[in-house]
């Protein structure tokens, strides 16, 4: 918990310092149309309860299916996590709920910089959508592929304990995807208004990727997630906290770029002109 309370710390610290150097003119670093944009977000975010609860049930194991699992077959790279120790599940849990809440509302910390607050409806409604297209690529992937969790191979269980709903919807983890698509358009965001390169963008992303390298970590101890579960949900989540926002970003710069003929006697042709 140190670790996390340190990280925001720091950020709403560098926040506000980068925050005092504003522009006269107030320049759109993304193009975004909240109208259609936040409500679908919201809207599909809303229906993702729904699915997560239609999800346990699809994902529901009976003893006869707990008896067939033998932590043998599982590979060498995720076999330990079967074998964690139970007594430490519920408060593993519960630091994992911790850390994915706090990376949920990282986010909020944009809002301490007076240039980027300005587009807060512009960024909520991309991170609606950053969690709308995750949201999509998890549930794509809990619901085609029946992966039992980690504690369904623990010999130190009973199969009563291991059996019920949610227990073969390991693949991938949803806590760390969605930790990390919070984190990662943090650091993707505050970096392109602030046009932070080289270094120091690479030390942003890495803080970014510690909340959810350690809501993986604690899932693992929970018995939920093997940890390719883990990495794919991480990958997962990065790809779309960062991609999202830059999607915007792109049409933000085609938005700015205009075209006009040009002739004269000794030549024809369009002049391109992109404005900052």
């Amino acid at each position: 918990m140190r670790i996390i309370f340190s990280i925001l710390f720091l950020v709403s610290l560098v926040a506000p310092s980068f925050g005092q150097n504003d522009t006269l003119v107030h320049q759109k670093i993304y193009f975004v149309k909240p109208k259609i944009e936040l409500t679908t977000g919201i809207g599909l975010t809303v229906a993702s309860f729904f699915g997560f609860r239609q999800l346990d049930k699809v994902a529901h194991l009976s003893k006869e299916d707990i008896l067939k699992l033998n932590p043998n077959d599982l590979n060498s790279f995720d076999r330990p996590i079967a074998f964690k120790n139970p007594a430490n599940f519920a408060s593993a849990e519960k630091n994992s709920d911790l850390f994915l809440n706090l990376s949920l509302v990282s986010p909020a910390l944009l809002m301490l910089d007076k240039n980027i607050r300005k587009d807060w409806v512009d960024l909520l409604s991309m991170y609606m959508m950053s969690h709308a297209v995750d949201n999509a690529l998890y549930f794509g992937a809990a619901y085609s592929i029946r992966r039992p969790r980690p504690l369904t191979y623990n010999p130190n269980l009973t199969a009563e304990e291991k059996m019920g709903d949610g227990r073969s919807n390991s693949f991938f983890s949803g806590h760390v995807s969605f930790s990390s698509t919070a984190t990662f358009f943090l650091a993707k965001v505050y970096t392109d208004y602030h046009q932070i390169k080289g270094l120091k963008r690479v030390g942003l992303f890495t803080l970014a990727a510690i909340p959810p390298a350690l809501v993986g970590y604690y899932r693992t101890e929970a018995g939920k997630h093997f940890k390719s579960d883990v990495i794919t949900g991480f990958v997962s989540g990065a790809i779309c906290g960062i991609l999202v926002p830059e999607f915007h970003k792109r049409l933000q710069q085609k938005k700015n770029l205009t075209f006009q003929p040009i002739y004269s006697p000794q030549f024809g042709g369009v002049a391109a002109t992109l404005a900052f």
